[in-house]
C-alpha cells in the first residue's frame, strides 16, 4: 500500500510505490491544488520498483508543467540505487536532510 499525506506544501509518500500500487494514484491531482515550491518526503517509503520510480519522473514533469519547483526529501538508498542504475539521476531532484536543511546530492 502506498500511502499519500499533504501537509501544505510537503507530500509525505509512505509504503510501497510498486506497479501494484501506484496506479491508484494516477493522474496524481494533489498536484493542481499546490502553488510554488513542494516537496516530496521518500522518508517512509519501504520499497520502490521501477514503477514507482516512472511515477516521481512522472510527477516532476507534471509539476514543470503546473510551474512547481518539487524536491525530493530523503530518498531511500534503494531509490538512488535504482535511479543510477537507470541513468535517472540528474532527473530526480533529490536533496538531503529535511525541508529546511536542504543540500543537492546530485
Amino acid at each position: 500500500m502506498l500511502k499519500v499525506e499533504q501537509r501544505e506544501q510537503l507530500v509525505l509518500l509512505s509504503g510501497v510505490m510498486d506497479r501494484d500500487t501506484v496506479p491508484a494514484h494516477f493522474p496524481f491531482k494533489l498536484l493542481q491544488k499546490l502553488t510554488g515550491e513542494v516537496s516530496f518526503d521518500l522518508a517512509g517509503l519501504r520499497l520502490v520498483d521501477t514503477a514507482g520510480l516512472a511515477w516521481l519522473l512522472h510527477q516532476v514533469a507534471e509539476g514543470k508543467k503546473l510551474g512547481l519547483t518539487i524536491r525530493m526529501l530523503n530518498a531511500p538508498a534503494q531509490l538512488k540505487t535504482l535511479a543510477a542504475l537507470s541513468d535517472v539521476v540528474s532527473l530526480l531532484p533529490l536533496v538531503d536532510g529535511d525541508a529546511g536543511h536542504a543540500n543537492p546530492t546530485n
